[in-house]
């Protein structure tokens, strides 16, 4: 079985345990979060993700891509984001999986407009091969690849393009952000014309878009339908998550399904009344709601990311 690059190295994919593909751990979202949207704590991340440690974790992919890092010159972290993930990573005992690539279009930087889409794949590939921003702490997966609108804009098509390329020469997985319904099977299109796999894509946020079929249509191309902002304060939101995952596995799909917090504001983090990292594995498992059996639960949260991870089966 092969393996999986953290930023502490490479790690044996049947090791990775229970893991949650779509987090963020330092984050500036602060251009339209203000505060809220600024995840640049170390302390405080550490004893967030320490939680998830304690109720049994094993990784957490963390999708913070350019564009919504933590600036250097901001001075906000003692270090570059990639070391600092290598911190944690080392402080908390988890594997944590770096993201590589671009945001939505309003977060790229302006030089991107300049660039090939091959110039673009190029530094993607130098990321996962040789360091992230001038660091040795390499990237183990592309994403978040955000699609801002119900619309891929041009800027966004070029990086989609780019990202396949990219996968193509390193074989590190897909992970994206859907900004509106139903773009997540425009986004398998313009990756299935650059010749990826579906089965080596994640199509993220799809519980922001509650129509089963879009789920089942992704499913049924051979990707992951990723439920990532579970653990939401609103109990009726909570439900109509658990509804869509129930039909899911009712419709005999579970072997496409993720589960994940994407914690990306202080609001999510338990120290400010949030569910942070753990609710995955404490409170969704434990949901009569939901009333996922043993076997189903290590299927999504264990099973289908690591074949998301590596395209192995």
């Amino acid at each position: 079985m092969g393996s999986v690059t953290t930023v502490t190295g490479p790690v044996a994919a049947d090791a990775l345990g229970t893991t949650l593909t779509h987090e963020h751990i330092f984050v500036d979202l602060g251009d339209w979060a203000g505060l809220n949207g600024k995840l640049d704590d170390p302390e405080l991340a550490r004893r967030e993700l320490s939680r998830f440690k304690d109720a049994g974790g094993g990784t957490v992919v963390d999708v913070t891509t350019r564009g919504i890092r933590i600036r250097d010159h901001q001075r906000l972290l003692p270090e570059k984001h990639p070391i600092m993930l290598r911190r944690v990573a080392q402080e908390t005992g988890l594997n944590i999986v770096m993201g590589a690539g671009w945001y939505v279009e309003w977060t790229h930087e302006e030089r991107l407009s300049r660039m090939t889409t091959d110039e673009i794949a190029d530094e993607l590939v130098r990321d996962i091969t040789e360091g992230v921003d001038g660091t040795d702490v390499c990237a183990g997966i592309l994403g978040e690849i955000g699609v801002g609108r119900n619309w891929v804009s041009p800027g966004e098509e070029r990086v989609l393009r780019a990202v396949a390329r990219a996968h193509l020469q390193t074989g590190v997985s897909i992970l994206t952000h859907t900004g509106g319904p139903l773009i997540g099977l425009k986004q398998l299109d313009i990756l299935g014309e650059e010749g990826v796999d579906p089965g080596r894509v994640i199509i993220g946020h799809c519980h922001s878009h509650p129509d089963h079929e879009y789920h089942a249509e992704i499913a049924r191309r051979g990707a992951f339908v990723s439920f990532d902002r579970l653990g939401r304060p609103d109990p009726t939101e909570h439900g109509l998550h658990v509804k869509m995952i129930g039909r899911m596995i009712e419709a005999g799909l579970a072997e496409h399904l993720l589960f994940s917090h994407d914690v990306c504001l202080r609001e999510d983090y338990v120290a400010y009344g949030g569910k942070g990292y753990e609710f995955v594995a404490r409170g969704l498992r434990e949901d009569p709601a939901l009333d996922l059996t043993d076997d189903q639960f290590y299927q999504i949260t264990v099973d289908n990311p690591r074949r998301a991870l590596t395209g192995e089966g």
